[in-house]
């Protein structure tokens, strides 16, 4: 139910109560309908002994479908509502705009999920390593595209408020790609990547713009003023975009390793509690140290360097962002729970102490 209120949640926070004014109650009635479409099919694969539990990846394929018909559906619905002497070209922009975030989801999903989650399991440490090094590369490309559609938004939201078509994605990488350091095993390997992503987010958070105008060459190939990159709607966005990956990293972190401990905790060792809390706290903190260290230099930057008013957009709207990634935390954690729990089990199953196999 979480899943398929996620674009609805989303057109909540982006538009004003009197811009969906009449077009609520039928994106209520989609999400229902969807959502019983689902369920059905559910109970149907257990009804029939097909499946209890765990689908398979043939068995997902019409849940997805039915998620992607959902957004869709509700991004039509929208996109019509809002229509007001539009082109036909133009509500098709429109509607790519506002989904292109989600769509750029299931694209990394699909992607981690059948590709780099199953190598990753079956390689060693070091191997394990570079994977974890290079595969957020993906969504660093996904980023940027999505970007330049947000910022390529008609008037119609306040410029404030075109960062929450992103949130989804952003959250969603922070922890697909966390999973990955998490499961590293041992302290070494896990600070040796916290501190080559924490440059890379540095480098990628400075330089946003230059990748984005790179981006939009390659798009629409011809060239473009840089100064059509530093608009002030443009400049909100990126303050924005800056508060909310700070806000999604250190979320992700303390989620994703107190799901790999407490699975540790119920299906797997022995050890006490205290020792796993003790291990939690030390894995945990010892990433949000480095985070943070590389999110303070970020921040400098953003804010001495490139005259990016980070500090004044969080100051006036703290409230709002915490309460947007709430919102988006929520779905993104039970839409990836499955793939956390994949890499965890992978890891864990070839241990002396074999890892229960129900209900996951």
């Amino acid at each position: 139910a979480f899943i398929y209120t996620w674009f609805f949640t989303c057109m909540l926070f982006l538009f004003r109560p009197y811009q969906l004014y009449g077009v609520k109650a039928r994106l209520i009635l989609v999400i229902s309908l969807c959502y019983f479409l689902d369920a059905a099919y559910r109970l149907a694969l257990q009804a029939l002994g097909i499946s209890r539990s765990r689908l398979s990846i043939t068995q997902k394929i019409p849940l997805n479908v039915i998620f992607f018909l959902s957004v869709c559906w509700q991004a039509y619905l929208v996109t019509n509502h809002l229509r007001m002497r539009r082109t036909k070209k133009q509500l098709i922009a429109l509607f790519i705009k506002l989904t292109v975030s989600l769509f750029s989801i299931i694209i990394l999903a699909i992607l981690v999920a059948s590709i780099i989650y199953p190598l990753y399991n079956k390689k060693e440490d070091n191997f394990r390593l570079i994977i974890a090094i290079f595969s957020p590369v993906i969504g660093v490309v996904l980023k940027a595209i999505s970007r330049i559609c947000v910022q390529r938004l008609w008037n119609i939201t306040h410029p404030g408020y075109s960062y929450i078509l992103l949130g989804p994605l952003y959250c969603a990488t922070a922890v697909m790609f966390r999973i990955l350091q998490a499961d590293l095993g041992s302290l070494k390997p896990i600070v040796i990547l916290g501190i080559i992503h924490g440059a890379a987010e540095v480098i990628e958070r400075s330089t946003m713009v230059v990748i984005d105008h790179i981006f939009h060459l390659i798009w629409k190939r011809k060239s473009a003023p840089w100064g059509s990159f530093r608009t002030p709607r443009r400049e909100r966005l990126m303050a924005d975009i800056a508060i909310m990956s700070m806000l999604f990293e250190s979320t992700a972190i303390v989620s994703v390793n107190g799901i790999f401990y407490l699975y540790q905790f119920l299906y797997v060792r022995n050890d006490s509690l205290l020792e796993l809390l003790q291990s939690f706290s030390k894995t945990t903190s010892v990433s949000l140290v480095i985070e943070w260290f590389f999110t303070s230099i970020s921040l400098a930057i953003e804010t001495r360097y490139q005259n990016m008013a980070v500090m004044a957009v969080w100051r006036r709207r703290w409230k709002r962002h915490i309460l947007v990634a709430i919102a988006t935390a929520v779905p993104t954690a039970i839409w990836t729970s499955a793939n956390i729990l994949v890499v965890v089990h992978g890891r864990f199953l070839e241990s002396s102490h074999e890892p229960c196999k129900m209900p996951f």
